[in-house]
């Protein structure tokens, strides 16, 4: 496991304009640093719902996958957002119980819409935040304008056809 590690939030679940995909936004408000990544619709969905507090009438993928990590007394310690390769995020989720500790690779989305689910931290590499380019020092006139579009933006704000 990578020692230099940022912890970060969801900042919010958004559309690229430019691609029209859905973008996770990860921030960091002491360092000032964010993260962009753009993930699948349907995890778009799942993390939102997490966010807002939803519980679908039946469990979801990541639900049951915390339920059946409860059952089983094992605890999500922590997801790290660990690698960049080929423009492409990887994700470690740390699970803890009496037998031991385990790294499970995993989707960025999917660690942190189970991380959501159970109250767990989420970190980044810092060098993964340097490589995505998060790490520089970003243009005033378009952090004024993420800053405003973030201040701004509601939950009517977001055009997800939810999953049937």
């Amino acid at each position: 496991m990578k020692t230099d590690l940022m912890e970060m939030r969801v900042a919010v679940v958004t559309h690229d304009p430019n691609t029209n995909r859905p973008v996770l936004i990860l921030k960091n408000e002491e360092a000032g640093k964010i993260l962009p990544i753009w993930i699948g619709p349907y995890e778009a969905y799942s993390i939102m719902m997490a966010i807002e507090g939803v519980e679908a009438p039946r469990p979801m993928t990541h639900d049951l996958l915390r339920n059946v990590l409860g059952e089983l007394d094992v605890g999500v310690s922590r997801v790290v957002v660990n690698d960049l390769a080929d423009n492409t995020f990887h994700a470690r989720i740390v699970l803890e119980s009496h037998d031991g500790t385990w790294e499970i690779d995993s989707r960025p989305s999917d660690a942190i819409a189970l991380a959501l689910r159970t109250d767990s931290p989420i970190y980044v590499a810092r060098e993964i935040i340097e490589a995505s380019g998060a790490d520089a020092e970003p243009d005033p006139e378009i952090q004024d304008q993420l800053d405003r579009m973030l201040e701004n933006l509601s939950p009517e704000d977001f055009d997800f056809e939810k999953p049937s």
